[in-house]
């Protein structure tokens, strides 16, 4: 067996030490700070895709204000949500079913307002409710269903009793006039 001397045993002890210093202070942090810049590299990747999402999601948002806008702006003069459902209702031979409907308006902004109405229709068949709604939904006029009930009368459970919120937006200065249109024609 080999006897090492003092001196050489100190100096092997020194160079594990020096050694393991090293490794401690200068390999560990170099691994760490890798692998910590692998995870944010992932993490920027990510959210990278996610912003590349957003703004796919923003182009596809602005097309769709710009053919709304369109659609608006290419409405008849004087257009009312009122007159609308009422003439669709008669033109899709509903009119008699109407019980109710109650008009009214909510501001949006200084600019914009929203139109609503609130319909009821009773004694109506699903043959006849199916073309009324889907009328509704791809008109032009860019009208939409808010709400919709539908349940089947206590009486007679082949006919249906809806209750429908329909709303529209329009600016104010549209609005009004079609309002006074409207309070022309009453005169």
């Amino acid at each position: 067996m080999i006897r090492l001397e003092r001196r050489q045993l100190i100096a092997i002890g020194a160079a594990v030490l020096v050694f393991l210093a090293v490794v401690q202070w200068l390999v560990r942090p170099v691994f760490k700070r890798r692998q910590k810049m692998a995870m944010s590299i992932q993490l920027s990747e990510q959210r990278l895709q996610e912003l590349l999402n957003l703004e796919k999601t923003y182009r596809q948002a602005l097309v769709d204000n710009a053919r709304v806008v369109k659609d608006l702006s290419e409405r008849p003069k004087g257009f009312t949500l009122f007159a609308f459902m009422e003439s669709l209702a008669s033109s899709d031979g509903l009119k008699n079913q109407i019980e109710y409907m109650r008009p009214s308006v909510k501001s949006l902004s200084e600019v914009h307002q929203q139109e609503q109405v609130e319909m009821r229709l009773n004694g109506v068949t699903m043959a006849s409710l199916v073309p009324y709604l889907y009328h509704i939904e791809t008109a032009t006029e860019q009208v939409r269903i808010n709400r919709l009930t539908i349940k089947p009368q206590q009486k007679n459970p082949s006919l249906l009793e809806v209750n429908m919120v329909v709303v529209t937006h329009a600016s104010r200065e549209e609005s009004q006039a079609a309002a006074a249109d409207l309070k022309q024609g009453e005169a």
